[in-house]
C-alpha cells in the first residue's frame, strides 16, 4: 500500500509545481502591499477631496490594472501557444517587478494610473500559469496541483499588507528614513522591499522553471515524396490563416465557451461579494452592518485567508477526488449563494453592536477611512451631514500629504475593540463568511480544471487567455456596479427586498444562473479533451486527412514483379510501403 502511494507520487512534478507556485506569488504580494496605503496615495494626489470621494478615485487605480489585464490576457495566452509558456511567465514576472518599483515613484495620479494599466497589460501570468500547470501534471493530480499552487498566494496576502502598512511613509515613523527623498516618495520603501523579494523569486524562476509546451511537430506518417520549396512557402503563408481560423473555431465551440463563461460569471460574483462585504460591515445596523472599523474588517479578511490556506491543500483536493468537477462546481456555487443571501440579514440574527463610548479622532494615522455611526446618535453634532462619511478636510484646514493620514480628521466615530465584540456576533458572522470562502475555493478549483479540459496542448494557452479576458471584463464591471447599487439601496428608503438586501440578492440570483449554465455542460468536461479543436471539426479534419492520404498513395508510381508491388525508386528489398502504406485496392 505504502509502496503504491510512493510510486504514485513519484509521478507528481513537485519541483516544477513549487517553482510555479512561488513565481505566481509575485502578483498577489505586489497588489496586497499597495492596498493599505492606496487611499493615502490617492489623498496625496487630491488632498481637498472628501473622504467618500477618495474611494471613487482609488477605484480608478484598481480599474486601471483590470483594464490592462482585459486587453492583454488573450494576447499573452495566444503568444504562449507560439513561443512557449516559460518566456511569458518570466516576462510577466519582470513586468510586475518593474511596475512595483514605478508605483513607489508615483508623483501624479496619471502616472500611477498609467503604471498600473501597463502592469496589467504586460501581466499574462495567471492564464498561462494555469495552462502550464495543466500540462505538467497528470490528470489525476490536477485538483491537488491547482490547490497547492495557490498556497503562496495566501501567504502573500499575509505578508503584503504588513509590509505596505508598516513601511509606508517611513519619514514620519523612523528617524533613519527622515530624509527629503523618502518625504518626496513616501511609498517607495515598501515597494522597494517587495521588488527585492520579487527579484529573488524571478531569479529562481529563470534557473529552475522548465518549459511545458512541446514544440516538436507531430509526424502522422513517413513522407514518401520530396516536398518542393514552393509547397513549403505556401504552407508558411497558410499558417496565419489557419491560426486565425482555429481561434474563431474556439469561439464557436460551446465546449470551450461554456467553461470560459462560467469562469467569468463566477469572477463577477466573487468581485461583487468582495466589494459588498466591507461596505456592509462598516454600515450601521439599520443597513445590516456592525459599524466595524478597519481593524475588525482585517480580522474577518485574515480569518478568510487562514481558512483558505488550511483547506487549499487538504480539504478541497479531497473533495475533488471524491466527486466530479461539475459536482464540485455546482456545490461551491450553492454554498456561495446561501452565504451571500444570509449576509445582509446577519445583524437580525446576531443583534446589533452598540457602542459603549464615542471617541474623538484628531489627526488619526491609524484609520484609512473612518465611518461614523448612525446619524441619530449624533443629532446634536454640527458635523453630521446626510452622508455617513464625513469630509476629509474642512475649509481652511491644513493640507497634509505623504504622512499616511487624512489631514483635519475631526470626525466623531463609534469604535470598539475587536475583543469587546460578543461571540454572538463573531461566531455566526465568521461562519457565513467561511461558507462563502469554501464555495469560492471549490468553484474556482473546479472551473480552472474544466477550462483546461476544454482545450488541447496546441490551443490551451488561447483557451485560458479567453477565460482570463472574460474574467477581467467581469472584474472591471463588478466593483462599480455593486458599490453604486449598494449606495443607492441604503438611501432609497424602500422596504425589503429593495433595501440594502437587494444587491446581495442579485448576486445570489446570478449564482443560480451560473449553476443552470453549468448544468448544461456534458459529462465529458470532467475529463481532458481529445486532441482536436472541436469534436465535430476534429472528426471532419481526420476524414479529410485520410482522404488526402489515400489520394496521394494512389497517385504514386508502382512496379510489380513476381507478385510483389513496391514504389518506383525505392529499394526492392524494402517492402515496408507494401505492407503498411499501400491501399488495399492497389495490386
Amino acid at each position: 500500500m505504502v509502496g503504491n502511494i510512493r510510486a504514485l507520487w513519484r509521478q507528481f512534478p513537485v519541483k516544477q509545481v513549487t517553482v510555479l507556485a512561488v513565481l505566481l506569488s509575485i502578483g498577489p504580494i505586489s497588489g496586497s502591499t499597495r492596498n493599505p496605503f492606496l487611499p493615502f496615495l490617492t489623498h496625496d494626489f487630491f488632498p481637498y477631496l472628501k473622504s467618500n470621494q477618495i474611494g471613487y478615485y482609488a477605484g480608478f487605480l484598481t480599474s486601471a490594472t483590470f483594464t490592462g489585464t482585459f486587453l492583454g490576457c488573450f494576447m499573452w495566452g495566444k503568444l504562449s501557444d507560439i513561443v512557449g509558456r516559460r518566456p511569458i511567465l518570466l516576462s510577466s514576472a519582470t513586468a510586475l517587478l518593474v511596475g512595483t518599483v514605478l508605483v513607489g515613484f508615483s508623483f501624479s495620479f496619471l502616472w500611477a494610473v498609467g503604471v498600473l494599466f501597463f502592469e496589467g497589460l504586460l501581466n499574462g501570468t495567471l492564464g498561462v500559469a494555469k495552462t502550464y500547470l495543466y500540462e505538467i501534471c497528470p490528470p489525476k493530480f490536477h485538483s491537488f496541483a491547482f490547490s497547492y499552487t495557490w498556497l503562496p498566494d495566501n501567504v502573500a496576502h499575509f505578508v503584503g499588507p504588513i509590509l505596505g502598512g508598516f513601511l509606508a511613509c517611513p519619514a514620519t515613523r523612523f528617524q533613519t528614513f527622515d530624509k527629503p527623498f523618502f518625504k518626496q516618495f513616501p511609498y517607495l520603501l515598501p515597494c522597494a522591499v517587495v521588488a527585492c523579494l520579487q527579484l529573488c523569486i524571478l531569479i529562481g524562476g529563470c534557473i529552475f522553471l522548465g518549459e511545458s509546451l512541446d514544440k516538436k511537430p507531430k509526424v502522422d506518417y513517413i513522407s514518401l515524396t520530396k516536398i518542393s520549396t514552393q509547397d513549403a512557402d505556401e504552407d508558411d503563408k497558410e499558417k496565419p490563416r489557419r491560426q486565425e481560423e482555429s481561434t474563431c473555431s474556439l469561439l464557436r465551440d460551446r465546449l470551450v465557451l461554456i467553461p470560459c463563461a462560467l469562469y467569468a460569471l463566477f469572477a463577477l460574483v466573487t468581485i461583487c461579494g468582495v466589494q459588498l462585504l466591507p461596505l456592509l460591515l462598516v454600515s450601521d445596523s439599520q443597513h445590516g452592518g456592525y459599524n466595524f472599523d478597519a481593524a475588525e474588517i482585517s480580522i474577518v479578511l485574515t480569518t478568510i485567508a487562514i481558512y483558505g490556506t488550511a483547506t487549499h491543500a487538504t480539504l478541497n483536493p479531497y473533495i475533488a477526488s471524491k466527486f466530479t468537477y461539475k459536482t464540485v462546481f455546482l456545490s461551491g456555487v450553492l454554498f456561495y449563494a446561501v452565504g451571500i443571501s444570509l449576509l445582509p440579514s446577519m445583524v437580525n440574527i446576531t443583534g446589533a453592536v452598540r457602542s459603549q463610548q464615542l471617541l474623538q479622532t484628531a489627526n488619526s494615522s491609524d484609520l484609512t477611512l473612518n465611518f461614523t455611526a448612525a446619524p441619530e446618535q449624533f443629532s446634536t453634532s454640527p458635523l453630521v451631514t446626510e452622508s455617513y462619511i464625513q469630509p476629509t478636510t474642512e475649509l481652511n484646514a491644513t493640507v497634509v500629504t505623504g504622512q499616511c493620514r487624512l489631514a483635519g480628521d475631526r470626525r466623531k466615530t463609534s469604535q470598539h475593540q475587536a475583543s469587546e465584540l460578543p461571540a454572538r456576533v463573531w461566531g455566526p458572522l465568521l461562519a457565513v463568511v467561511l461558507v462563502m470562502e469554501q464555495g469560492t475555493a471549490q468553484t474556482y478549483l473546479a472551473v480552472t480544471v474544466m477550462v483546461g479540459n476544454a482545450g488541447v496542448q496546441s490551443n490551451r494557452g488561447t483557451v485560458n487567455g479567453i477565460a482570463q479576458t472574460l474574467a477581467a471584463l467581469s472584474r472591471l464591471v463588478g466593483p462599480a456596479v455593486s458599490a453604486n447599487l449598494f449606495a443607492w439601496t441604503t438611501d432609497n428608503g424602500l422596504p425589503w427586498p429593495l433595501d440594502h438586501h437587494l444587491s446581495f440578492y442579485l448576486v445570489a440570483v446570478l449564482c443560480i444562473l451560473v449553476a443552470v449554465l453549468c448544468a448544461s455542460l456534458p459529462a465529458s468536461s470532467n475529463l481532458p479533451r481529445a486532441d482536436s479543436l472541436t469534436l465535430s471539426e476534429g472528426e471532419d479534419e481526420r476524414e479529410e486527412d485520410q482522404e488526402e492520404e489515400e489520394e496521394e498513395k494512389l497517385s504514386m508510381h508502382f512496379r510489380t514483379r513476381d507478385g510483389k508491388t513496391w514504389i518506383d525508386g525505392i529499394d526492392d528489398n524494402d517492402d515496408f510501403e507494401t505492407n503498411y502504406l499501400l491501399p488495399p485496392n492497389v495490386t
